[in-house]
């Protein structure tokens, strides 16, 4: 058997592992990626075309370049007036061929290498470190393959590569007590003010009839999301109902496929009836959806090109068995979950108890005949939501991703690597129902969720440490809700790879890298660590990498930085101490800082630049330090802002920190980026 070697070696070419072999390849180090199948991009390209987010803010390079790569494809190919350019919405709605045509343009690069077809079979770890992984073909015809590495990269949904490698992993729903989770554990809700959008309405570019079935929200948004720059979701809130225990347990939410359906008579095929098909299977709904309208049950959102996106035909609890399984065993629920939408699909457009209203309008929808070519028109990736889940150094909790107590704003981490920002959310995890209940297992807490900053601790294996886990990252079930977006995990996977970057630079295992380097390169590469309502990270303005990289010490309370505000000098003095015991290493935690400052009291008084290096060189000098720290001249004569006390914050605290490497922030906004 042949043995490769590579600096780096991602599994899963999920966009989250893409995203992260592209990192380190276009930093000159030798990565390869290992994809399932013959197609790259997970579910991006394998049928969820309508991007879940909740901001189209700059917050990361490759995922930037991915949604403008996909807006310049239909501004090209189809004209800025065209229905095509209208719909991909700057290149965030797309169609599954045009995802992959993208995905293959941005793995591009000369130190990237892809094998295709493959998953680990064996891992050898030499104590703490991985050395070498083993992956057998699916086909069966290949040679096995094995490669050695330096830093390996969990990248598949499932969790494959960390299992193999013997890190812990949890699968299953904690309790509620287990870390104080309103949403743990088992739990019947329902929705008030849900919104879907009627099949008939989806395509035409008429939205009448959805505005129709689309209640108004009881909690205005200002209400229960505070003023945030956030793309309000159209779903609505959930009620807990009484029946709820927050039991633990090993459920999984449910997976399904995402097909994507075209209404042009030229591109539809209707699909025929699957092998094993069984009507009583859908005689239940029938009742609801002649009740309610097949809009309610037939989820899809339009595409360009007269698509659509299918979210639809969940299985809740056939899927339990899938993160452990075999592959033989893992065939045969995708082939269940497969035979079961192509089922109801058959069953809406043919059964004669249907009524012919109804029929006619499924009818308007088939499979698109020009995706997913290769495998009859039907997605190749499986929506696995939740597989397996790391047991990471630290674990990311439901409220990691809520207001912290006496704080308008979530917990802060100081060695925060990126951020998620959408609705924690489970879809149902068994059939069961309550009176007026959503199946068990459901819910969409978009109520309470608010941007959440996820630590590195949460990628890093106990145990394990050259191994980064991006994708099946340490979370609880609930907290997962908010990560599982592939956004989200394009986000975390740069930053893994920029962590695995800095890791072969310094000749150090990604546990062991220096967490303050990582954060000022992260800053300096245009990803996002700290949100705020103020700016993203294409803002051209000198105080941005000092306001992210503060944003991790808890210099703000809430997700307001307001850096064009003239500094008070009670915050001044607050700051100024903080920076202080940052410098001697002796600062409280970031959430209890931000704690402290919430409950000072504003003063009416602004501090000029002068005022505040004062204020900074009295708290040095109370630390008796030797070093002091450089403290600049004075350079704001028109006027001093919250934004620049930032910067020379960060000037202060490069100047008393010993490693030149980590010293990136000084570089200016135009230099850096």
């Amino acid at each position: 058997m042949n043995t490769d070697n590579y600096d780096v070696v991602v599994v899963g070419a999920t966009p989250g592992g893409i995203a992260a072999a592209v990192r380190t390849a276009r930093e000159n180090l030798e990565t390869l990626l290992v994809a399932y199948n013959q197609h790259l991009g997970g579910m991006m390209t394998g049928g969820l075309s309508y991007t879940d987010t909740l901001t189209t803010k700059a917050r990361a390079p490759l995922l930037k370049e991915f949604f403008s790569s996909v807006r310049e494809h239909y501004l090209e190919t189809y004209g800025k007036d065209s229905q095509q350019f209208e719909y991909c919405e700057n290149g965030y709605i797309f169609e599954p061929h045009v995802a992959e045509q993208t995905f293959e343009e941005l793995v591009d690069e000369p130190s990237l290498t892809i094998v295709r077809g493959y998953h680990p079979s064996t891992v050898e770890r030499d104590g703490k470190e991985v050395t070498s992984a083993e992956f057998e073909p699916f086909d069966g015809e290949d040679d096995p393959y094995r490669v050695t590495g330096d830093v390996f990269i969990e990248g598949t949904y499932e969790g494959d590569l960390m299992a193999t490698a013997g890190a812990e992993y949890r699968i299953g729903r904690e309790s509620r007590s287990e870390y104080d989770e309103q949403f743990a554990g088992r739990i019947f809700t329902q929705m008030r003010g849900d919104r879907y959008y009627p099949i008939a309405a989806v395509g035409d570019g008429d939205d009448s009839a959805s505005e129709e079935r689309r209640g108004p929200l009881d909690v205005p948004p200002e209400k229960c999301q505070g003023e945030l720059d956030l793309i309000p979701h159209p779903a609505g809130l959930t009620e807990i109902y009484p029946e709820t225990t927050g039991v633990g347990d090993d459920a999984i939410q449910a997976y399904n496929y995402r097909l994507c359906l075209s209404n042009d008579p030229e591109n539809r095929r209707l699909p025929d009836k699957p092998e094993g098909y069984d009507r009583i299977e859908y005689l239940s709904e029938l009742e609801d959806i002649e009740e309610s309208g097949l809009g309610a049950h037939i989820r899809l959102r339009k595409l360009p090109n007269d698509k659509a996106d299918l979210n639809t035909a969940d299985l809740p609890g056939e899927n339990h068995d899938y993160p452990e399984a075999d592959w033989e065993k893992r065939s045969e629920i995708e082939q269940e979950h497969r035979k079961h939408v192509l089922g109801l699909l058959y069953f809406l457009q043919n059964d004669d108890e249907v009524p012919d209203d109804i029929q006619a309008d499924a009818r308007e929808w088939g499979l698109a005949a020009d995706e997913f070519t290769d495998n009859d028109n039907f997605p190749w990736q499986l929506y696995v939501r939740e597989a397996r889940r790391l047991e990471g150094r630290e674990t990311f909790t439901e409220n990691d991703a809520r207001h912290a107590p006496d704080l308008d704003r979530a917990p802060i981490y100081e060695h925060s690597v990126a951020i998620a920002e959408y609705p924690l959310d489970s879809h149902a995890c068994n059939d069961e129902t309550q009176a007026g209940s959503r199946p068990e297992g459901f819910f969409f807490a978009s109520q309470v969720t608010r941007p959440a900053q996820l630590p590195y601790e949460t990628l890093l294996p106990k145990g394990i440490d050259n191994l980064l886990v991006p994708v099946p990252l340490s979370a609880t079930h609930v907290a997962y809700g908010t990560v599982r977006l592939e956004p989200t995990w394009m986000h975390i996977g740069e930053s893994a790879g920029v962590a695995a970057t800095i890791a072969l630079q310094s000749d150090e295992a990604p546990a062991s890298i220096d967490r303050d380097h990582l954060r000022r390169r992260l800053v300096d590469s245009d990803v996002m660590i700290s949100f705020f309502n103020e700016c993203d990270m294409a803002t051209e303005a000198d105080w941005l990498p000092a306001v992210q990289y503060l944003g991790t010490e808890g210099y703000f309370t809430s997700y307001d930085a307001r850096p064009d505000d003239a500094l008070d000098h009670s915050t001044a003095k607050m700051w100024a101490e903080r920076t202080a015991n940052l410098a001697a290493d002796e600062a409280c935690p970031a959430t209890a800082f931000a704690r402290e400052l919430e409950n000072t009291d504003e003063a009416n008084d602004s501090v000029t630049e002068t005022e505040f290096l004062t204020l900074l060189k009295r708290a040095f000098d109370r630390q008796e330090r030797e070093d002091t720290g450089q403290f600049p001249t004075t350079s704001h004569s028109d006027g001093f802002s919250r934004g620049d006390a930032c910067e020379l914050i960060v000037e202060v605290l490069e100047s008393t920190t010993e490693s030149p490497e980590a010293q990136t922030l000084l570089v200016s906004p135009s230099e850096s980026r």
